[in-house]
């Protein structure tokens, strides 16, 4: 196993990850968070200068990591061998711990780490064999945070999803509300997608734009219609990883689609014929973006493992779009109604989408 694995875009405050890699001697439990988590953790600790090589250790955070993050195996308390701390230029804050797996063949993972972070904070967590195989995953949070599952043995890695050997578990393990795999995961992720549609300022932005020079219901129902299409579709193409581009192209990419529309809206002063066209193709590039948030899972492949998060976190995306949406139009409907007032409003409303788009695009661009 290699210390890190390549990281991906930076974690989002109040979600984290763990993801636990099995091997036949080995156990290795990669934790990531976004910076201001890190800090919280840290308290008045400051985090070392960033950079973007492996030379980076930060000995506190990887102190309570090592406290924090109980390994059991085959009923017994793990201390790592390895303690090893870092963090990117892209505000990543990653821990990797390292045990030994002494022939176990039952794993528990409690992760206190949560309830020493604000309020509603979540962990992914992910098990896997070192040749890639997903043995369980679940979203832990403050009053689920602990994970127990039968681990393969060094040849067979058949039939192990979310297996649990409730003989081992100790009396503090039976007092514990314990995550599970299946209707959990597709609830944490139906949640994930409207969290992030709605504090994906990008995405709703991008949506407003579409939306207020749109003439009739014919129009809206054509771009809400297509731009759910396609980022549907580069969503399960990314997630399955048959299509893939770095987030630093992405991300460009989706602001430069809010700035194009803003100034298709002052040149056309209305909803131009070719709108759905627009929408579809600038949808595909949303939909990698949305991809990448559930990449930071590390939710990818094609494997059945995948199903039950893609539906449910594309579905989340669009419950949040549709709400959105539904709190937009009555407001634009009824400003339609005031003639001098939309004229008025639109291109104010168009200059400012312009504005925020290329602000994002260059930032994206110049940024780590």
């Amino acid at each position: 196993m290699t210390l890190f694995p390549p990281s991906a875009r930076a974690h989002d405050p109040g979600l984290s990850t763990a993801t636990i890699t099995v091997g036949d001697q080995e156990i290795d439990v990669l934790l990531g968070f976004n910076q201001k988590d890190a800090e919280a953790l840290l308290g008045s600790q400051t985090l070392h200068s960033s950079v973007e090589d492996i030379e980076a250790i930060d000995e506190p955070l990887a102190t309570i990591a090592t406290e924090e993050m109980k390994l059991y195996l085959d009923g017994r308390l793990t201390i790592p061998s390895q303690a090893i701390g870092r963090h990117f230029g892209n505000q990543n804050v990653e821990v990797l711990l390292r045990f030994e797996r002494r022939n176990a063949t039952n794993l528990r993972a409690i992760s206190t780490l949560i309830g020493k972070l604000p309020f509603g904070h979540r962990e992914f967590l992910s098990i896997r064999t070192d040749r890639g195989a997903t043995l369980g995953e679940a979203m832990l949070s403050a009053q689920a945070d602990m994970f127990q599952i039968e681990l393969p043995g060094k040849v067979d890695l058949r039939d192990t999803m979310g297996k649990v050997d409730s003989s081992l578990q100790s009396p503090e393990a039976a007092e514990r509300p314990a995550a599970t795999v299946s209707g959990h995961s597709f609830i944490a992720f139906l949640g994930l997608g409207i969290e992030h549609i709605l504090t994906g300022y990008d995405h709703l932005l991008f949506l407003f734009a579409l939306l207020v020079v749109c003439r009739n219901l014919g129009s809206i129902l054509t771009v809400i219609s297509c731009f759910t299409i396609a980022h549907s579709i580069t969503l399960a193409l990314a997630a399955l990883e048959i299509v893939r581009l770095p987030s630093r192209v992405v991300e460009p990419l989706i602001a430069a689609s809010i700035a194009y529309v803003g100034i298709e809206n002052l040149v056309q002063g209305r909803s131009p014929k070719w709108r759905w066209l627009i929408t579809l193709l600038f949808g595909l590039i949303h939909g990698l973006g949305f991809a990448d948030a559930l990449r930071e899972f590390g939710i990818g492949g094609a494997g059945p493992g995948i199903v039950l998060p893609l539906v449910g976190f594309n579905l989340g995306v669009e419950i949040g779009q549709l709400s959105v949406a539904a709190i937009i139009l009555p407001m634009l409907w009824c400003l339609r109604k005031q003639p001098f007032l939309m004229h008025r409003l639109a291109p104010v409303c168009s200059v400012g989408i312009v504005v925020a788009g290329s602000y994002w695009m260059i930032e994206r661009i110049l940024g780590p």
